[in-house]
């Protein structure tokens, strides 16, 4: 984001650098004098941080994840401990001694034993005074915070702590999930490898036989899916097919870009009209029948396979492709739950303002790795 501001603020004590929306709006600030950054939204936390170091490129690394959202008032004060070397911590301001009363007269120290020397003088009365010795500081075994540069509001943003990721393995071609192709595991159970391949599309060819396996039908809805999702890699989306889990079943595609994660689940119901209710699914004339749409597990699991290895939150939303209906009609759905019939995936091109592009290349990453996958 070009567009974005940077302002100087020094009052109070405090002396930060703002970045601000071009309506004004800040999204998050960084403080001078504790070296750290605030974010007041994740949406924004790449942006605030490129804004800020193309101002000061010398500003330290964020030290904390984003802050939550608070209601409109003053700028609150991070509670987020300085870096090191930018403060000195535990610093306790030592008492000095306490003035003499007007009429007090100074006492005046006894005399050391010791010889002193014949040339010494003795010091006048009233600059010998007695000087109060300093408390002893308590023994401390671990550097206490530093004390804060100002009060803190109510109602400011709490201690946030970095989220550290788990480990995860290298990618290699045996765990890279970007060359899976659409429907595996209907191919696997179809035998659709090697020679016996070519014979039945050969067979099919010459029109020798009719498949009547449904399966068939559902392996091409997965195609057909799979070829709209891809279009939308040129929007700046990436796209994984037959996304592996432990129990044996595959998430069908995980849609990843500015818009968020999208795990895309295919149905295949060839020349059938649909109509799906909030929790009902009636085909044709017949009567509706208990239908769950956000009971499905890919997005929970995806989640969780995700975020593990992610500094950052990533939701994901659930989508049913209808594919072979004739008529689609979606009077409600849950929240977080789309329906579409093949042709209408599009409608999730220019959607944005979840994820940065930076989020969705790690998450990406992390996604077509199997080994990520394991204990989804």
């Amino acid at each position: 984001m070009q567009d974005l501001k940077v302002t100087s603020w020094q009052l109070f004590g405090h002396d930060r650098l703002y970045v601000n929306l071009p309506d004004g709006t800040a999204i998050g600030w960084a403080d001078r004098g504790s070296g750290t950054i605030t974010v007041l939204h994740p949406r924004y936390r790449d942006a605030v941080t490129d804004a800020l170091a193309r101002q000061v490129p010398d500003l330290p690394a964020l030290v904390g994840e984003e802050a939550p959202t608070v209601p409109p008032g003053p700028p609150p004060v991070p509670r987020i401990p300085p870096m090191r070397g930018m403060r000195r911590r535990g610093a306790v301001k030592e008492p000095g001694p306490l003035p003499a009363a007007p009429d007090a007269q100074v006492p005046v120290p006894e005399p050391a034993e010791a010889p002193q020397p014949a040339a010494a003088r003795p010091a006048a009365p009233e600059q010998t005074a007695a000087r109060p010795v300093p408390p002893a500081r308590p023994a401390v075994s671990e550097p206490e915070p530093a004390p804060e540069s100002g009060p803190r509001p109510e109602h400011g943003p709490a201690p946030v702590t970095m989220r550290r990721p788990a480990g995860l393995p290298a990618l290699t071609p045996a765990n890279d999930l970007s060359q899976r192709r659409p429907g595996n595991q209907l191919r696997e159970q179809l035998g659709e490898t090697g020679t016996g391949a070519f014979v039945r599309v050969a067979t099919g060819a010459l029109r020798r036989h009719k498949d009547t396996d449904p399966r068939r039908g559902a392996l091409a809805g997965e195609r057909r899916v799979g070829a709209e999702l891809k279009r939308l890699t040129r929007h700046g989306w990436r796209v994984l097919h037959s996304v592996p889990l432990p129990d044996g079943t595959e998430i069908g595609h995980l849609l990843i870009g500015p818009g968020g994660v999208f795990a895309v689940s295919t149905e295949h119901r060839p020349g059938a009209s649909v109509r799906i209710e909030d929790g009902t699914l009636r085909v044709d004339d017949e009567a509706p029948q208990p239908y769950e749409l956000d009971g499905r597990p890919g997005a929970r699991r995806a989640r969780e396979a995700l975020e593990a290895y992610c500094a950052f939150d990533v939701p994901v939303q659930t989508v049913l492709v209808l594919t072979g209906v004739t008529a689609l009609e979606v009077v409600a759905v849950p929240a977080g739950v789309s329906v579409y019939r093949e042709r209408e995936v599009s409608a999730l091109a220019p959607l944005t303002g979840v994820l940065t592009a930076t989020q969705v290349e790690r998450v990406y990453d992390v996604a077509r790795n199997a080994e990520a996958w394991l204990e989804a």
